[in-house]
């Protein structure tokens, strides 16, 4: 009796009669193994995968043998699910990261947010999730024994060898050299700024370094930008913000913290109390998000985030899911009162470079084009509204205004494998631009290197006259021409990468390979650190600054 039952079972789980079964089963072993590290395979098979493996094999074979000639439901059912699990394990490879339970519940809170990139996502498929994707398909469909076992056996080997050859282009397509340009410079000491001036500080939305290095304004040749650094601890928008604000980077949480003291302690308080400063926020995003609204309104003595500028001025400017057309902060800053004569600090946060990369002077054919192009028309209008909101100021104030311009983050593109943000630690998505205009003299500064962090020790010693408190705040002041960074980086919600740019020198440590490589600051003269204790030197460093 028992083996007739263990015969029917494996007749039942037979390869010929079950091939979307062995099929989940190969993509679960193998889809990340073509590296041939045991990190990798374990970094990418986690809890998640691993439990949604299960779940689709069990289900699988349910509806498998459920199937009755011509059950068209049944059918839809397994397509859906197979479409569902290329999805994930799509999300896996085009984002470079482990799928977590955090992440999933991440998505389903911010899924009106979130859904709009989607497009995006399915754009970086390379050709090798199609191809798995419609043999899927084929396999769902195919009834015939000899045409299942052909099949499957022929697209294992072109699965493999579509693998095997992206591995072996992208390994071929990167190399690390250093290249040497000749810029245009800025000034890059700045021993402090007289007469209280206005600040604006503009924020662009995903932008590194490099990508807006290539542009010009009408007021500034961001060519100067060539031969400088600057970084921000985590490439995520919140945890950014929070960091330029208050110079606590929180590496140890991907929700802001909040507290008091801390809050009493931000740029935006200080100005207030010890400069006289009024402050203003003008977002073209919501603050309702990741906790940023019990954090901006309690530190600024105005906010016009996206549901504010909605409400005034959303018949005149167009909004997209993450914010809105960013030439809505001209009519923003219209209505800040200057009748007292008092210094402004005025954060403005521009939101069009977010993916899906919004762009209000392009038809909407424009969206389906690549999220490359995308993006460099809506970079190209944010050069368009930084230049509007710097007439603003030449014309509508006597004072002396200082316009501090960077980013949150940057931007990845396909660069070390990565798509949008949050993942990376390459200077395309933390090595932002960062510059003071100031507008009625037409000087530019900017620093050789600097780092979030120090921001706001920097601002407050450029505005200090103790000499007892400026030189506490000159320790972190990046406009010295004696400056050295030492700062430690982490992603954003995973622990995929972790990092440590100290003097000349930037180490990245990949957690899924339990690999730490050594730089140059431009990403270039890659080496591995194989020796053991000078690699957990290092990695004792890196650890110590996340807390």
């Amino acid at each position: 009796m028992k083996l007739n039952k263990l015969s029917l079972f494996q007749n039942w789980l037979s390869f010929e009669k079950s091939p979307m079964f062995f099929l989940y089963l190969f993509l679960y072993c193998f889809y990340e193994s073509f590296s041939f590290s045991t990190g990798v395979w374990n970094y990418f098979h986690g809890i998640l995968i691993t439990t949604f493996t299960i779940f689709v094999l069990v289900l699988e074979l349910f509806l498998k043998h459920k199937q009755k000639k011509n059950d068209y439901i049944n059918t839809s059912f397994r397509l859906a699910l197979w479409t569902l699990y290329i999805i994930v394990i799509g999300y896996q490879e085009v984002y470079q990261t482990a799928l977590t339970f955090d992440i999933v519940i991440y998505f389903f809170k911010h899924l009106s947010l979130l859904y709009a990139d989607f497009f995006s996502f399915i754009y970086q498929w390379k050709l090798k999730q199609w191809v798995v994707l419609g043999f899927g398909f084929y396999l769902v469909f195919c009834n015939t024994r000899k045409q299942i076992l052909i099949s499957l056996l022929f697209g294992i080997l072109l699965i493999l060898s579509i693998s095997f050859y992206s591995e072996w282009k992208v390994s071929n397509a990167h190399q690390y050299k250093m290249v040497s340009h000749q810029v245009k410079r800025g000034k890059t000491v700045l021993e402090s700024v007289s007469g209280k001036p206005n600040f604006v500080f503009v924020l662009l939305e995903g932008v590194s370094r490099k990508q807006l290095s290539s542009l010009q304004s009408r007021y500034i040749d961001f060519s100067i930008l060539g031969g400088s650094h600057f970084w921000i601890p985590m490439p995520h928008t919140s945890k950014s913000l929070f960091t330029w604000m208050t110079g606590e980077s929180q590496l140890n949480h991907s929700r802001l913290q909040l507290d008091d003291s801390l809050m009493n302690l931000s740029l935006p308080i200080q100005l207030q109390k010890r400069h006289n400063y009024r402050t203003f926020m003008i977002y073209t995003q919501s603050i309702y998000f990741e906790g940023m609204d019990r954090f901006f309104p309690n530190i600024f003595q105005s906010v016009f985030d996206k549901t504010y500028l909605e409400k005034q001025f959303g018949s005149l400017y167009s909004s997209f899911s993450w914010g809105m057309d960013d030439h809505v902060v001209l009519s923003a800053l219209k209505q800040i009162n200057d009748t007292n004569n008092l210094p402004l600090f005025v954060l403005i946060g521009l939101s069009q470079t977010h993916s899906p990369y919004f762009v209000s002077n392009e038809s909407n054919n424009h969206q389906w084009k690549s999220p490359l192009l995308r993006y460099e028309a809506s970079l190209k209008e944010e050069i368009e509204v930084l230049d509007s909101i710097i007439t603003y100021w030449k014309e509508n104030s006597n004072r002396e205004t200082v316009l501090i311009l960077s980013a949150d983050h940057g931007e990845s593109f396909g660069e070390e494998g990565a798509h949008a943000h949050n993942y990376s630690l390459y200077n395309q998505e933390t090595d932002v631009p960062f510059l003071l205009y100031f507008i009625k003299s037409g000087q530019v500064y900017q620093p050789k290197q600097g780092t979030s962090v120090d921001f706001k020790e920097t601002m407050l010693s450029l505005l200090d006259t103790n000499n007892i408190q400026k030189e506490y705040h000159q320790k972190s002041n990046f406009f010295r021409s004696n400056y050295e960074p030492n700062l430690v980086l982490k992603t954003w919600n995973s622990e995929i990468q972790k990092s440590l740019i100290t003097k000349d020198k930037k180490y990245i440590y990949h957690s899924d390979r339990d690999q730490l490589l050594q730089m140059d600051l431009m990403d270039g003269n890659r080496n591995s650190i194989t020796d053991v204790r000078v690699k957990q030197k290092i990695m004792n460093q890196i650890y110590s600054g996340i807390r």
